[in-house]
């Protein structure tokens, strides 16, 4: 025991080894077959882009800070955990990696953390499983003689709170809450446990960017040098950036992308993708604004397109490109996780003026032949019930079927009662088709436990209550059951769908400022019936706007300039009920079949229940 005792002091004097983070990893980091895609022995040479940023992240290296903007498929995570596993075992100190939520950590750890330590016999040997007894390890936390790892998720600040921690990896930090728990920005709560380190700290913050004005990764790189990888063209020699601009590709049989190559800036050379191996091998890291060299502190910039063979290919992308096209949403990922470029929310209002003057002569509650189903959404006040019903075409042309007014007010049972009765509307197309309403997404931010007691009558299938969600980068995200109350106790759970609501609006507003092209609408086309003027002054109600939070982080925000904002909020949410339907993964295919299965109605036992009339029917 003695023996023990004082052969751990004589160690902690010894100095650190002078051993770099590749080196290190290409010696001892095995890969295992359940959390790589590639199990075996770790090569640096596969990644080579991640040497100098491995390297830098060494214990001897004077670098302290380094800054990843990236795109996917390119291998920063697993270098973050060979800086962990490096430091484990040659130089023991306390660490932290931080996700973005806590069940993105139990994930890491359980996954990826657990597969290293056992794949790799050099800290299979020092830190013990978490299941033998007396391990001091847990899900969380990773003990070793000399040092430790804890895992950490951003969005609670009890996991953040820690002893001083010396190598800090901060891992997609744009999708962090902007304050935690009241507490400030996860990721200076973080920092603040690095102070005592000094210029020995390490720290390591890897993300591919999210929105302009919000996002963390962003603006923390562009306060660096802004590396970027060079390559060299096989044929010239010209060293040059890949960029998605100079990929080359053509079509082939039934619009199928035959092959994609790489134009070289200089030469014209089309390149193809085998040769990107040998060229990023020999490629270099430079810094690309001089001004911001700092020997303490480097940034790293690097899109997909330099992901290694086998990964995402140049095939790959230009795909997922094309899938975008038309897609608000696609077309915002492909730009945040492969170009690793922030994206740039639309908030420029459309001119109300334009959507009245281009306004058609169809009938109102008489759906045109090409829509497929029938969704609504519905704002709650004070003194009404306001609903947009929209009907659904392929690729996500719309149709605004009605917009009607509950003149009621919303804590009365007879508000509710009349909005039952739309749940159970049914609408016949023009070629005779009855089209029932698919889905009601109710908004919850007023009077919301009379909302919650609503969609209680009906099946989620039918009737979701809803919630607005400025930050939230999703149309939908997956619904989250919530306690409701009466009179101050608990009467049972419901399940809320939160929504993307900037997200959408920004969505609808590019859709809005869509003309028809030789009198055939784009993909996303919104066409109204003869609506006052009110209707379109309020569909174009709000502007997003640059904004400072309470933290000092930029961010949007959307401002009314219209006070009554209703015929955006219930569009907003009829597209959000389109959403968990599926229109967003639907494909032709899917709209025909769904048509097909609607039955014609018998035209001789019909009985045509008036309607109530719009509140905006000119």
């Amino acid at each position: 025991m003695i023996f023990n005792v004082l052969r751990g002091f004589y160690d902690g004097l010894k100095p650190t080894p002078i051993t770099l983070v590749s080196d290190w990893a290409d010696s001892n980091r095995y890969l295992s077959t359940e959390s790589a895609a590639e199990p075996g022995k770790w090569r640096t040479s596969r990644t080579p882009y991640l040497k100098e940023i491995l390297d830098c992240l060494s214990p001897n290296s004077p670098v302290c800070e380094i800054i990843v903007m990236k795109g996917v498929q390119l291998g920063f995570t697993e270098a973050g955990l060979n800086v962990l596993g490096c430091y484990a075992d040659i130089a023991p100190c306390p660490m932290m990696y931080v996700m973005p939520t806590i069940d993105m950590a139990k994930d890491l750890s359980e996954n990826r953390v657990d597969t290293m330590i056992m794949a790799t016999p050099v800290l299979s040997q020092k830190i013990r499983p978490a299941r033998e007894r007396d391990a001091g390890n847990t899900k969380f936390v990773k003990k070793f003689p000399g040092g430790s790892i804890k895992l950490s998720g951003a969005n609670s600040a009890a996991s953040l709170r820690s002893k001083a921690i010396r190598v800090l990896i901060l891992d997609e930090p744009d999708a962090y809450p902007l304050d935690v728990d009241g507490e400030g920005s996860p990721v200076s709560l973080a920092q603040k446990r690095q102070v005592t380190f000094g210029l020995k700290k390490k720290f390591y913050m890897l993300s591919t960017p999210t929105l302009e004005h919000t996002s963390v990764i962003e603006p923390a790189f562009l306060k660096t040098d802004q590396r970027k990888f060079f390559v060299a063209c096989p044929a010239c020699s010209f060293e040059q950036l890949l960029q998605f601009q100079q990929l080359r590709w053509e079509h082939g049989k039934g619009d199928k992308i035959d092959k994609v190559l790489y134009e070289c800036e200089d030469c014209g050379l089309l390149i193809e993708e085998r040769h990107k191996t040998k060229m990023m091998l020999a490629g270099k890291w430079k810094p690309t604004v001089k001004e911001n060299i700092n020997p303490l502190k480097r940034g790293y910039w690097i899109p997909s397109l330099y992901s290694p063979l086998g990964w995402m290919s140049w095939m790959d992308i230009a795909k997922e490109y094309e899938a975008s096209e038309n897609d608000t949403n696609k077309r915002k990922v492909f730009i945040n996780t492969v170009l690793a470029e922030t994206y740039k929310e639309s908030g420029e209002v459309p001119a109300w003026e334009n959507l009245f003057n281009r306004r058609e002569s169809y009938e109102m509650n008489k759906p045109n032949r090409n829509i497929c189903f029938i969704t609504v959404g519905v704002d709650v006040q004070k003194d009404r019930l306001e609903l947009h019903i929209m009907g659904w075409c392929k690729q996500k042309i719309s149709y605004s079927i009605d917009y009607r007014v509950i003149p009621h007010e919303s804590t009365s049972v007879k508000a509710w009662d009349e909005l039952a009765k739309v749940v159970n509307e049914t609408w016949e197309r023009e070629d005779g088709i009855i089209l029932p309403m698919r889905l009601m997404a109710v908004d919850t931010g007023y009077n919301t436990s009379y909302v919650y007691n609503f969609c209680r009558r009906f099946d989620v299938t039918k009737v979701i209550p809803i919630k607005g969600r400025d930050n939230l980068g999703l149309i939908v995200s997956a619904p989250r059951a919530v306690d409701t109350t009466s009179a101050g106790k608990k009467i049972g759970k419901v399940k809320v769908w939160n929504v993307g609501v900037s997200l959408i609006k920004s969505e609808i507003y590019g859709w809005l400022k869509q003309e028809k092209k030789d009198n055939v609408p784009p993909p996303g086309f919104m066409h109204f019936p003869q609506y006052s003027e009110n209707f379109f002054r309020g569909l174009t109600a709000e502007q997003l706007v640059p904004a400072v939070n309470k933290n000092g982080h930029n961010k949007y925000e959307w401002i009314k300039k219209y006070h009554a904002n209703e015929p955006l909020d219930t569009t907003v949410y009829a597209r959000a009920a389109a959403s968990v339907i599926g229109i967003d993964r639907m494909q032709d295919h899917h709209f025909e079949a769904m048509v097909n299965g609607y039955i014609k109605k018998s035209l001789q036992n019909t009985e045509t229940k008036p309607r109530p009339r719009s509140k905006f029917w000119t």
